[in-house]
């Protein structure tokens, strides 16, 4: 789940930024898949090593998320990012 989200924060952005559209991609698709890749070699031979790959995995998609909050174009309007006061 976390490389997915990671990845598709990358398309999101680069439907925001079409001039730069394929290298975002590029670099999203590739980062996303480096991740997957360690964790997959280490998931079955080192199981520390595992955790702390899948708590990095995480942490870039919790970043990911972040960023894209303060990047929405349309944050004003969406209902999940208003506070309320009751």
């Amino acid at each position: 789940m976390a490389y997915s989200g990671y990845f598709g924060y990358f398309i999101g952005l680069s439907i925001l930024k079409p001039s730069k559209r394929w290298s975002i991609l590029a670099i999203g698709y590739l980062s996303s898949a480096g991740l997957h890749a360690f964790w997959n070699a280490t998931a079955s031979s080192n199981f520390v090593l595992a955790i702390v790959i899948g708590i990095i995995s995480y942490a870039f998609l919790a970043a990911a998320i972040l960023k894209a909050r303060q990047l929405s174009p349309l944050r004003l309007h969406n209902f999940a990012t208003q506070f309320f006061n009751r």
